[in-house]
């Protein structure tokens, strides 16, 4: 039977200074608010996400079963029209992984994500758009904010892997808090010991140590998603969201 990884809390009075039990306790860290899964681009993407999977081609095209081209009828098309160069309105059916002709999974390559993202913007930038007609004009504005909130969502492990399990039905309550007494006993730890930190140095070394522990559940998270356990991905997503606010804390503080 599937275990998830246990973690202990991290130590990290030691990094800034050696306070530990006895300080006044801090508030745990609050959830983190919806994530660009649901932000406003998302009104141009629709229903999109419960569509069936299609893979895109090199060109953008979806691969044999695109859709058809609203001023040639040239089909296969997805951003913009090979035939007549049109640019293409938005597909909802296409969903974000096959904006980037990627396989819809969890662990995907970074480099791969950001080299399609600035191709398709090259595509969509105003410069190479301002002659077409407005109509035009107004589907490259739709296609760029989805491509910038696809490329947002699927560049974070958590964004990622809330997406993953959206398209997989699963809604997850992104409110909810973890009831652990351990996992909230660490945060307060790590908020402190960032409060305490005088230097860079000290704040690196605290974020090192959260992204570790951010890796270990986006591990744990794709053992369980791979194995179809939702109810283990969602667990981890909940732990995810702890130690990636905790490191937000760290970066505003360098």
């Amino acid at each position: 039977m599937w275990r998830r990884a246990r973690t202990g809390p991290l130590r990290l009075a030691a990094a800034a200074g050696g306070r530990r039990a006895g300080r006044r306790a801090l508030p745990p860290l609050p959830t983190i608010p919806s994530s660009s899964v649901a932000s406003s681009s998302s009104r141009i993407f629709r229903g999109s996400v419960w569509a069936p999977y299609r893979t895109l081609s090199s060109e953008g095209g979806a691969s044999g079963r695109g859709g058809e081209c609203w001023n040639c009828g040239a089909t296969g098309v997805f951003l913009s029209c090979g035939s007549c160069g049109s640019v293409q309105p938005v597909d909802p059916a296409v969903d974000y992984f096959q904006i980037f002709g990627l396989e819809r999974e969890y662990n995907i390559k970074e480099h791969s994500l950001e080299g399609k993202y600035k191709d398709w913007q090259k595509k969509l930038h105003p410069d190479l758009v301002h002659t077409k007609s407005e109509k035009e004009r107004g589907f490259a504005a739709e296609q760029s904010a989805l491509v910038i909130d696809a490329y947002r969502t699927l560049s974070k492990p958590l964004s990622r892997a809330l997406y993953l399990l959206k398209l997989e039905g699963v809604q997850v309550d992104e409110e909810k808090t973890i009831n652990d007494p351990e996992l909230l006993m660490e945060m307060m730890e790590i908020r402190e010991a960032v409060n305490d930190a005088t230097d860079s140095e000290t704040l690196e070394k605290i974020q090192s140590q959260i992204k570790r522990k951010l890796e270990t559940w986006s591990e744990t998270f794709q053992e369980a998603f791979d194995k179809r356990d939702f109810n283990s991905a969602v667990e981890a997503t909940q732990r995810m969201r702890y130690y990636e606010r905790a490191v937000e804390e760290t970066v505003k503080k360098l």
